[in-house]
């Protein structure tokens, strides 16, 4: 009974990781979105009228000069990040991530063998970006979606009109040390058809967060109907070839305290509107896009564009949020301002922005993926190296679940012991199963044995690897970091593949010692195909998780081989 079972939960786990691998799982279930959706008519109430009235100042403005010959780019460099504000339409042109690099070299058998590509990643990818620096704005996308945008719904002639008025602009360039203080860019627009549009964007020395303010401001001497709509982006871009993960990628928001997704290849027909949110964004595996009001909003949109990467045509998300219409009377302006992210998914970093944007780092398991890379995080801050942290936490797990895995090794020890004298009972009550329960029970009761003894420590590292499996996957500390020789980068499968191989033969060996006990003939050799299913499996895993396993496939071996010398008392009739 007890080596069936422990069968039946050894194919469980190849069919889940299998099933996984081939089927990732679909996106979180949009359970709050008919709720959240925000139809224009609602938005149109006079509530909302009221708000949109509190943000219009009665202060005229003074106006500023006309339209430039000519656009220029606005560098803004900081510890984080390098900006550049294009003032044709004061878009954000890019913005490169300076500690993240976009792609990491490492040796692959792709490169010898192709298919295998799709799977351990490239060997040589090609640099696509500024220094090799991870890429949140994408330029190759303006002529669909220009970041920090600003369109009139109903007013395409309007929309295009500001897309290529040149701003002025009060700074050339900005440079933000560590120890230094927060700079402003203002951007201002010419008169436009009696409105014209000021930016005010504000940059911090030490996180991912841009303060945004857009001001409109009516210089016409009638009044101007509007309906206003900011565009954030369409988030990380990421080279078609590389390997990720199958957490989810795309548009996610959060509403009641709660994460949600979208699927992208919804939303070319129907964009998706959502009302109510603290934040929405574009994300993937490490990255994310995020925006959240300070003023009331209409509704926060996504929507999807094809475009062709590599030959292939791929649906970009984009996201935004559009003001309440509003009636904009003579030298009167409304203003909007934003908290908008652009950066990795570290928690540090995201609990800077608050809003619960530490929610988009989405772990499976959570109440234990999150410690574990808690503990992960604290041992790397003393060795220094993720690859030798992953091995001394696999360490603490060992010796952590020892006890309970010492007693049911020598549950299955015993067991075997036990097998003769089952094999005798079940031959003489082999017409009567109800006395033939009854007796091994009875012999398992002499003798202190659990039948299910052997499976718990099983049971127990099932969770915990399903939990680093999430964390590893989807930590962006793991991301392009090295362990030691053609390893280097733990969030990325074994581009030679030598690690899932010594993981496969570490099992084998753990089958070898482990005692067999009521196993019959067909079972014992679907066994022993177990270590070159799981071997194929883990070429997909990220290197991180493959070491886990190795290491604990080698403490497993050593412990056996301890238990295995422990003489056991003999068994009683």
């Amino acid at each position: 009974m007890e080596q069936r079972t422990l069968l039946a939960i050894v194919i469980s786990i190849a069919v889940i990781v299998g099933w996984s691998w081939l089927f990732p799982p679909p996106p979180t279930p949009k359970k709050q979105q008919d709720q959240t959706v925000a139809s224009v008519e609602e938005n149109k109430t006079s509530a909302l009228q009221e708000e949109q009235t509190a943000m219009v100042s009665d202060s005229p403005l003074p106006a500023t000069k006309s339209e430039t010959a000519f656009a220029k780019s606005i560098t803004i460099e900081t510890p984080y990040y390098r900006a550049v504000i294009n003032t044709r339409g004061g878009i954000l042109d890019s913005l490169l991530l300076k500690n993240y690099q976009n792609f990491k070299e490492s040796l692959s058998l792709g490169k010898w063998i192709p298919y295998l590509g799709s799977i351990l990643g490239k060997s040589a990818p090609t640099v696509v970006t500024e220094d090799n620096l991870v890429q949140m704005v994408k330029k190759d996308f303006f002529d669909k979606v220009q970041t920090l945008a600003v369109q009139f719904e109903g007013n395409a002639e309007l929309s295009r009109v500001f897309q290529n008025a040149v701003f002025s602009s009060d700074r050339d360039s900005i440079l933000i040390d560590s120890d230094g203080k927060p700079e402003q860019l203002v951007l201002i627009s010419p008169v436009q058809s009696g409105l014209q549009v000021m930016k005010t964007l504000t940059f911090h020395p030490n996180d991912f967060i841009i303060d945004y303010k857009v001001s409109l401001i009516n210089r016409d001497e009638s009044e101007l109907p509007l309906e206003v709509k900011h565009v954030f982006g369409e988030g990380h871009s990421v080279d078609p070839g590389v390997v990720q993960t199958a957490s989810h990628k795309g548009p996610a928001y959060v509403y009641n305290s709660d994460l949600e997704t979208l699927d992208t290849e919804d939303l070319e027909q129907t964009p998706g509107r959502i009302s109510q949110m603290e934040w929405l964004g574009v994300e993937d595996s490490y990255f994310i896009s995020a925006a959240a009001s300070l003023t009331p909003v209409n509704h926060g949109f996504f929507e999807a564009y094809p475009i062709f990467e590599g030959g292939n045509r791929v649906l970009k998300p984009v996201f935004g949020m559009t003001l309440p219409p509003v009636d904009l009377k003579p030298n009167k302006q409304v203003e909007s301002s934003f908290a908008l992210y652009y950066g990795p998914k570290d928690e540090d970093e995201m609990l800077k922005f608050g809003r619960n944007l530490f929610l988009s780092l989405d772990l499976t398991l959570e109440v234990l993926a999150k410690p574990l890379l808690n503990v992960l995080k604290w041992i790397h801050s003393y060795v220094g190296n993720y690859g030798v942290s992953i091995i001394f936490l696999t360490i603490l797990v060992r010796v952590f679940l020892f006890p309970l895995t010492y007693k049911g090794s020598k549950s299955m020890k015993r067991m075997q012991q036990l097998q003769p004298k089952m094999l005798k009972l079940r031959e003489r009550h082999k017409d009567n199963k109800e006395k033939l329960n009854a007796e091994m029970m009875e012999l398992y009761r002499r003798n202190k044995v659990n039948p299910l003894g052997g499976c718990l420590p099983i049971l127990l590292q099932l969770p915990i690897f399903f939990a680093l499996y999430s964390a590893l996957s989807t930590a962006v500390e793991l991301r392009h970091e090295p362990f030691f020789g053609w390893i280097v980068d733990l969030s990325a499968p074994d581009g030679l593949g030598i690690t899932p191989i010594l993981m496969g033969i570490s099992m084998y060996g753990i089958q070898k010692m482990t005692p067999t006990g009521m196993m019959d003939p067909t079972q014992a050799k679907i066994m022993s195909f177990l270590p070159i299913i799981f071997t194929v499996f883990t070429f997909t895993f990220p290197t991180g998780l493959t070491i886990y396993w190795v290491t604990s496939n080698i403490l497993s071996l050593g412990q056996q081989y301890f238990i295995n010398r422990i003489k056991v008392p003999e068994m009683k009739d």
